[in-house]
């Protein structure tokens, strides 16, 4: 019998971001503007330049300094000058995007128990090591 795993992981995959893109069309961000967010409250306390973002997504500066200007704009961040070195700009979330990520968080675990439903805890635990050896064999 032929297996159709690459498929699946492809439909599942579409379907997951067209999810997403829904809920972040609501909140006004864009797929880059979410990987960006996600990355600065995953160092939320440590400060993070543009060019910490640039190389951590192996971006150009224009692409960053883009990207983090539409997130100013709307909001979500803001710049300060870094205490290290001035000509530097430190990446820092405002008191409303703290609020929207805790939203999302919400959001995340909601979709990952309507992924897993019908599942054992047992099943779950192996489902998610095969998904990690998985990963590891694409590495």
């Amino acid at each position: 019998m032929e297996t159709q795993v690459g498929l699946y992981f492809k439909k599942i995959s579409e379907k997951l971001e067209r999810q997403a893109n829904c809920r972040r069309a609501q909140r006004d961000i864009t797929f880059s503007q979410g990987k960006i967010l996600w990355y600065l409250h995953r160092c939320e306390d440590e400060p993070v330049t543009l060019r910490d973002i640039e190389r951590f997504f192996d971006c150009s500066h224009a692409t960053v300094s883009g990207i983090v200007n539409r997130l100013v704009e709307k909001g979500h961040v803001y710049l300060e000058t870094n205490e290290n070195d001035r000509r530097a700009k430190n990446v820092r979330l405002t008191e409303k995007e703290k609020i929207t990520f805790r939203q999302i968080q919400c959001e995340h675990r909601q979709t990952e128990e309507m992924l897993l439903k019908g599942f054992s805890n047992e099943e779950k635990e192996k489902f998610s090591e095969y998904l990690e050896r998985v990963y590891k064999n694409l590495e």
